[in-house]
């Protein structure tokens, strides 16, 4: 089993405090290092999701991992490099998939790992709200279940709704529920956490236990009817 190597973090933590191109060009072969640790790891954790998960058996390295350049054309924070890894192994492996997957992310300003669904398309955000709504026990048991709390605290509040969204009733006693623009849950941990013998095996355990939550999304995408009859 691979695990993350020093030489990885200590390039991401020196790139952190160099990012312009000429220090990547006299650091490239240390990159493609670090990128070859990142992606050898990768390979062993979608060896591992392909073995529960058999939608993602024929995804490679390749269609999960995100490169380290960024793009810099509407923003204005210019330095032209990312200081973390990152993969987003999901169903048809293209990181614009409709789908909900799995997210490793490995950085020196923040690290974490977890799983759903980041900025659903409209319609199927509508349809999953409504399946949350009419499937709330089953929702709230993912979320309450003790092995998922052991790693997430419920759906992340990247983006909420300051009202229920339209078409709901108001008075749903589980509302907030429903006001979340994105359904991902994700746990936090450090560099020195990676570097650690049992982080894959940790890893594994937090992907498994938040599998629950990428199915109840995928299940609502893949039933997807495109009718939105609401009857309350």
């Amino acid at each position: 089993m691979n695990r993350i190597e020093q030489n990885t973090v200590d390039f991401l933590k020196e790139l952190a405090q160099n990012n312009n191109r000429e220090w990547f060009n006299q650091n490239k072969e240390r990159y493609l290092l670090a990128k070859q640790n990142f992606d050898a790891f990768v390979q062993d954790l979608l060896n591992y999701l392909s073995s529960i998960d058999p939608s993602l058996a024929t995804l490679q390295v390749k269609d999960t991992v995100y490169r380290i350049y960024r793009d810099i054309r509407f923003t204005k924070n210019k330095t032209p490099y990312k200081t973390h890894f990152g993969a987003y192994i999901v169903k048809n492996g293209r990181r614009t998939s409709p789908f909900a997957g799995y997210y490793l992310h490995l950085g020196v300003y923040d690290s974490f790992f977890g799983g759903g669904l980041y900025n659903p398309q409209p319609e199927h955000l509508k349809m999953l709200r409504k399946e949350i709504y009419y499937q709330i026990d089953e929702f709230k048991g993912i979320l309450n279940n003790p092995g998922f709390k052991k790693f997430y605290n419920g759906i992340e509040p990247i983006e909420v709704l300051k009202n229920p969204p339209l078409g709901f009733p108001k008075d749903f006693p589980d509302v907030d529920l429903l006001k979340h623009k994105h359904y991902c849950a994700s746990t936090v941990y450090t560099l020195d956490d990676a570097l650690k013998p049992d982080f894959a095996d940790y890893l594994y355990e937090g992907m498994k236990e938040v599998k629950p939550l990428v199915d109840f999304i995928n299940f609502t995408i893949e039933n997807d009817t495109g009718e939105w009859n609401f009857d309350f």
